[in-house]
């Protein structure tokens, strides 16, 4: 596989492509099918719908790349907590007030809970072309501590960052229980087949930059650490976005594989200034891509100049967005691989 080979050491001529959640709305045959379930858990949690929902993609552009359909709120999901999602609304949760609220199941009874994801994975390893790699992938401790907290998502965390300033402790304790249940989780895709394990940490911009080492980085290396010491080598590309300046202390603490940059991040800098074993990861602005056209182009031309010379993966800097045509994703592949 040109993906897994270059997460390996490998150099290719041509940088492997995927898209973060290339599996998803932008696409008909996904809303299509998404009709079948009433529940976004229950979609995500059936293996056969899932599996083919990772493969849509795949057949429609031949990425060098899936990622196993799923969502970073199935562990708070498996812990017990309450999740939900409300159209036009988004993710609702339990909100967590303090730490002795949680009732946190045994890993084997959390393993089961989250079985079908495995069963998806296995499922789509053996439908995929042998040369397109398999994705598995969770959310970081801190991103799901912000759910948690906030009962949803936010623009401010502020209900999480005054944890992290008047609960120190109980952060502490709720970040190293979501990072065994992470570790965990991931084990289990790894297990099932998967080819890549990626750490998802969305909202690690929002950490105070004084915590960042503890919060973001220490978090990180722990979980890749349990990973190798439970016998896991896969490659691991991790997402701490936001992080801007903090990604060079960050590169050089964390044992990942790759980094995936945000849009915001600038790349000539990142070319220049982060570990140069390291594979760079992205980071064309979605809204970019929804664009298309000249000015696709030339954003394209730039990134696939600016990492000429290092290990590289091309995609978003996030997620696709709903209003992408698609279009301009197979635009897009023409022009990363002419």
């Amino acid at each position: 596989m040109i993906f897994t080979d270059l997460l390996n050491g490998k150099k290719a001529d041509k940088p492997p492509v995927w898209i973060m959640r290339q599996a998803g709305r932008y696409l008909p045959e996904y809303r299509e099918l998404r009709k079948s379930a009433d529940n976004f858990i229950d979609f995500c949690l059936n293996p056969a719908k899932a599996c083919e929902v990772t493969l849509q993609p795949i057949r429609r552009y031949n990425f060098d790349a899936s990622i196993i359909f799923s969502d970073i709120l199935l562990v708070p999901h498996a812990i017990g907590r309450e999740v939900k999602f409300i159209p036009g609304t988004g993710p609702v949760l339990s909100k967590l007030t303090a730490i002795n609220e949680l009732s946190l199941p045994d890993f084997d009874d959390f393993q089961n809970f989250l079985k079908p994801v495995a069963d998806a994975v296995t499922l789509t390893r053996a439908n995929l072309p042998k040369e397109t790699a398999l994705i598995g992938f969770s959310g970081a401790p801190w991103t799901l501590m912000t759910y948690l907290t906030e009962g949803g998502g936010s623009r401010d965390f502020n209900t999480a960052r005054d944890w992290l300033w008047s609960k120190p402790a109980e952060s502490e304790k709720l970040l190293h229980h979501l990072s065994d249940y992470i570790v965990s989780f991931l084990t289990l895709q790894a297990n099932a087949g998967a080819n890549v394990l990626m750490l998802f940490d969305s909202w690690a911009g929002a950490v105070p930059a004084s915590q960042r080492t503890k919060i973001i980085t220490g978090f990180h290396k722990k979980i890749i650490s349990d990973l190798r010491s439970a016998g896991i080598k896969l490659p691991i590309i991790s997402f701490p976005k936001g992080l801007s300046e903090g990604l060079k202390a960050y590169s050089e603490k964390v044992e990942c594989q790759a980094l995936a940059l945000d849009h915001y991040v600038d790349r000539r800098w990142a070319a220049d200034n982060l570990r140069t074993d390291l594979v760079l990861q992205g980071n064309l602005d979605p809204l970019c891509l929804v664009s298309g056209g000249q000015v696709m182009k030339r954003e394209v031309e730039e990134i696939l100049e600016v990492f000429s010379n290092r290990r590289h993966i091309f995609n978003l800097g996030h997620g696709i967005v709903p209003q992408t045509p698609p279009e301009h994703v197979a635009e897009l592949l023409a022009l990363i691989r002419s």
